[in-house]
């Protein structure tokens, strides 16, 4: 190891540039207390250092101030003055500044790409809180649109312009109600990203996208006559060869029962409880609930359980007893054709349902619990009321104000 000499001399420029030495030297400046310069002998470079002491303390430290070339003689003096202005108010630059680049480096860990970050959101948050058919949509949201734009963006510079792009991306090409779903995805992604400090808190702009005007859903609606011609379809599709008659079965029982589609075609056995009248629904839309059965629906489903060959769904698929029904549209469709009915959807018998209670008077509440409501707002949109409806109330208000 080479000797130090240790020199004394007011620190400038040209003295600086005129050091040439094989030894290493350490040159303390004559104007500023604690300032050196480091000269090594090996390389030519001289790097500048601050000594100073902490207040009240007997720690040392030695902080770098920059090598010259890259800093001036004025620059580094500057720096210097500085520091020992802090040092003088109690405070402990070096420190400060590990502080600020652990910081830096703890900041850059988190800028972390849409793409990088995806797959533990989905394991973290879908796969854990959501239903699978929720947690299959997020994943395919993410795959067909929202990765392929931001995916190779950090989280943190994720802003309007880009979630707009994409969701006018996607209303270009599909229905509004795809886009407002994608926009869903990202919305529950970029909270999640809040979270996890990947992004600050209360950044997320989802709610300034500009959404585009879904087409208003013209429902279907069947009454006194429409269910009878659409049920004798239905007694005459299960004869019909064409369908599996668990398809017909499933979907007298839809109508029966006001259920959503799926809790239907996924009912599984152990959620009867026909002794009481019941279904119990289990990790369905609203979480698990219980739908009451009329003696009718009760009727339908010991229908379809004495066709049953499956140990785990009532309806089954006609191609794979361990797998449940799952399409009914196309035995619907011929139902509907047979009972010379509009075309209308299979949710249609759902609003057709609550639509039939609420016009023959029934209780708005009861009804919100039959199709398993967490809100009555939701039930009074389900709740079509007919014409007919309207003219009695007329007439009984009118008789009323005549006496």
């Amino acid at each position: 190891m080479p000797k130090i000499k240790y020199l004394t001399h007011t620190l400038t420029d040209p003295y600086i540039r005129g050091l040439k030495a094989k030894s290493d030297l350490q040159i303390s400046d004559g104007t500023i207390p604690g300032l050196q310069a480091r000269y090594s002998g090996r390389t030519g470079k001289t790097a500048f250092y601050l000594c100073y002491r902490l207040r009240g303390t007997d720690k040392q430290r030695n902080l770098k101030l920059g090598q010259y070339g890259d800093f001036s003689i004025k620059e580094i003096k500057l720096r210097a003055v500085r520091f020992r202005q802090e040092v003088s108010d109690g405070r402990d630059p070096m420190s400060e500044i590990r502080e600020k680049l652990a910081a830096k480096i703890v900041a850059e860990t988190k800028r972390k790409k849409v793409r990088e970050l995806f797959r533990p959101f989905y394991e973290k948050h879908c796969l854990l809180h959501m239903r699978p058919t929720s947690s299959g949509y997020y994943d395919s949201n993410f795959r067909i649109y929202i990765l392929p734009v931001i995916g190779d963006i950090a989280a943190a510079d994720i802003g309007l312009p880009q979630i707009q792009e994409i969701y006018d991306n996607v209303c270009s090409g599909r229905a509004v109600a795809t886009a407002d779903h994608v926009l869903v995805c990202i919305s529950v992604f970029l909270n999640w990203c809040e979270k996890y400090e990947y992004r600050p808190v209360n950044s997320n702009p989802c709610h300034l996208v500009q959404k585009g005007k879904k087409k208003k859903i013209h429902y279907q609606i069947l009454d006194g006559d429409g269910y009878k011609r659409l049920f004798a379809a239905l007694d005459k599709g299960l004869s019909f060869g064409n369908f599996a008659p668990a398809a017909f079965l499933a979907i007298k029982t839809l109508a029966l029962t006001g259920c959503r589609c799926s809790e239907i075609t996924n009912l599984e056995k152990d959620e009867l409880d026909l002794e009481n009248c019941y279904l119990h629904l289990n990790k369905r839309k609203t979480d698990s609930f219980n739908v009451p059965l009329s003696g009718a629906a009760v009727e339908t489903i010991r229908a379809a359980l004495a066709l049953c060959n499956s140990d785990r769904y009532v309806f089954h698929s006609p191609l794979d007893t361990k797998k449940p029904i799952v399409d009914l549209r196309k035995a619907f469709w011929w139902a509907l054709g047979e009972a010379e009915l509009p075309k209308m959807r299979i949710h249609d018998l759902r609003h057709s349902f609550a639509s039939f209670a609420a016009n023959m008077g029934e209780n708005l509440n009861n009804i919100k619990d039959v199709l398993g409501h967490t809100r009555i707002t939701t039930t009074e949109i389900y709740a079509h009321h007919t014409g007919d409806g309207a003219k009695a109330t007329a007439n009984n208000v009118a008789e009323a104000i005549l006496g």
